[in-house]
């Protein structure tokens, strides 16, 4: 035998083979999926069977015939075709698996509107006739040899672009991870078919706010894809799966299955809120503050005594001493996220909106400023209780207010790096004001008014002895000066006459009072100078 009948003998071979397998194998398949479909629910759901399942399974199995009645009717037609007909050899090679594939393409282009055509665009309608017409053109070279040879190198070559494109343009958390580049390989497959799962990215800025790139069925069971939910570095992601919680994931590219949906956001990374609020003082003036806060999720590896001490609070922290997730700059436990999720969800009721965790946060140090407030008169805004040197009443505000804040808020695992009052600021004349807090302010006022007069008295009395004080030690300065020079000129000369040594050390002082910026008269300061002149040396002006 040479080559070519080999060849033809393995093509031929090969057809024949297909052909018995394309038959009873697609029967087989068509009749056992209901059997397939009871033992799946089964063991998925165990014990908690409903009723519906069997009449499921029952009509199910009665469509499965009608299918398999028409999957084996070509076989059929050619049993009952005439023996005699001149075009049974030609007939018996191709009519039944053309019939067979017609069904087939049929039936992928049913399923691929079905489930494509809603967020597929129009792609479910080009990969459908794609595949039907590289299949067909395989069979129709050389039967099945031809889609083995032909179509299916074909639709390898195009699934390896697909799967090389994936890796390039789909988001990543670990480009070398083997099972993460199979499941970006699958989304991109299934957004070709219009069967993907939502795509989502959360945005940098508005983190609250979850975008769907593209949109998908996240409800669909039939061809379940990865959808993902693509997280910043210092972003994690609560997911739902319908109404039961799934799991804390991320950051990076978080995938979903059948019903996963992402809840809350939390940004981990340090989290700074500001806010005014009412406030009323212990002695009943209402005014405005602004509160600051700082905080995060607890990043921190908690010591023993205090895992004791917040274990008991809240059962979801069993197990969270330490951080679950440390590969980059943001780590975070994913029970303590849990812990903070449960708290605020507690919060959304009927037609309120949902209060995100931070929201939470900054409520609860709010709640404890006005506690804090509360407890103080107005006084203790600007001098503390405990006064002394460099004491701050904001600050000893500010560590009451913490200290009151900061174990509420670790218990829901988040941890309160600073909680303060900045600034406060009573309603102006617009606002209406209770006549209570009109009254205290002018009591208030008044104090104040009293105190401030008081000092200035004091400052000036002292500003005045300071004054004299420093008029007697320069005119003794002088004198002495004075009296220093007549002695040391005697010294020098003793027959110098002490008058004309005074004289000079006169007109010196004179010339340098001449020279100076004085704010003082200066026809004042040389009447003052005669004075001195007629007072120590009397005989001076008459011999001049």
């Amino acid at each position: 035998m040479n080559t070519l009948g080999i060849v033809d003998w393995v093509i031929k071979t090969i057809n024949s083979a297909f052909d018995f397998v394309f038959l009873w194998g697609g029967l087989v398949v068509i009749l056992g999926y209901p059997f397939y479909y009871l033992v799946k629910k089964f063991i998925k759901e165990k014990k908690n069977i409903s009723l519906e399942l069997f009449p499921q399974t029952l009509i199910l199995l009665i469509a499965s015939f009608g299918v398999g009645l028409l999957w084996i009717l070509p076989e059929l037609i050619i049993f009952m075709w005439p023996a005699n007909t001149q075009t049974w050899p030609s007939m018996l090679n191709w009519f039944p698996v053309t019939i067979r594939l017609g069904e087939l393409f049929l039936l992928l282009f049913i399923f691929a509107y079905i489930f494509g055509h809603e967020n597929g665009e129009r792609r479910w309608l080009h990969s459908s006739i794609g595949h039907i017409v590289i299949i067909f053109f395989g069979f129709m070279i050389d039967h099945w040899a031809g889609i083995l040879f032909v179509s299916l190198p074909i639709l390898l070559a195009y699934y390896s672009i697909l799967y090389r494109l994936a890796i390039i343009l789909l988001p990543t958390s670990d480009p070398e991870d083997r099972a993460e580049k199979r499941k970006r390989f699958i989304i991109l497959v299934s957004y070709t078919w219009g069967i993907q799962y939502p795509l989502m990215v959360v945005d940098e800025h508005a983190w609250n706010k979850i975008d769907t790139r593209i949109p998908g069925d996240f409800a669909r069971d039939i061809f379940p894809t990865p959808g993902f939910v693509w997280t910043r570095s210092h972003q994690a992601v609560s997911i739902t799966g319908g109404i039961k919680f799934k799991r804390i994931d991320g950051p990076g590219v978080v995938f979903t299955n059948y019903l996963e949906r992402p809840e809350q956001v939390f940004d981990l990374r340090l989290q700074l809120r500001t806010n005014e609020i009412d406030v009323v003082s212990k002695d009943g003036v209402s005014f405005i503050v602004r509160v600051f806060a700082g905080f995060r999720m607890d990043p921190e590896a908690w010591s023993k005594e205090v895992y004791d001490k917040l274990r008991p609070m809240n059962t979801i922290l069993r197990g969270a001493d330490k951080p679950s997730y440390a590969k980059g700059s943001f780590p975070y436990s994913n029970l303590r996220v849990q812990a903070a999720l449960g708290i605020t969800s507690t919060k959304a009721t009927t037609g309120n909106p949902i209060v995100y965790w931070d929201q939470w946060a900054i409520n609860v140090v709010e709640d404890q400023a006005r506690k804090v407030i509360s407890q103080k008169n107005l006084d203790e805004l600007w001098r503390p209780a405990d006064d002394k040197k460099f004491a701050s009443a904001l600050d000893v505000i500010a560590m009451e207010i913490k200290e009151n804040a900061e174990f509420t808020l670790r218990t829901a695992g988040i941890l309160l790096i600073v909680a303060r009052v900045v600034n406060f600021r009573f309603t102006s004349g617009n606002d209406q004001t209770d006549e209570i807090s009109k009254q205290q302010l002018i009591t208030w006022g008044s104090e104040w008014e009293r105190k401030r007069i008081k000092i200035l008295a004091e400052a000036q009395a002292e500003s005045e002895h300071i004054q004299q004080e420093a008029r007697a030690y320069a005119e003794s300065l002088l004198l002495n000066s004075i009296a220093d020079g007549l002695r040391k000129a005697q010294d020098i000369d003793p027959d110098l006459p002490r008058y004309v040594i005074a004289m000079r050390f006169l007109s010196s002082l004179q010339d340098y009072v001449h020279k100076q910026p004085l704010e003082k008269n200066m026809q004042d300061l040389k009447n003052s100078f005669k004075e001195w002149q007629e007072q120590f040396f009397p005989n001076s002006s008459k011999e001049h």
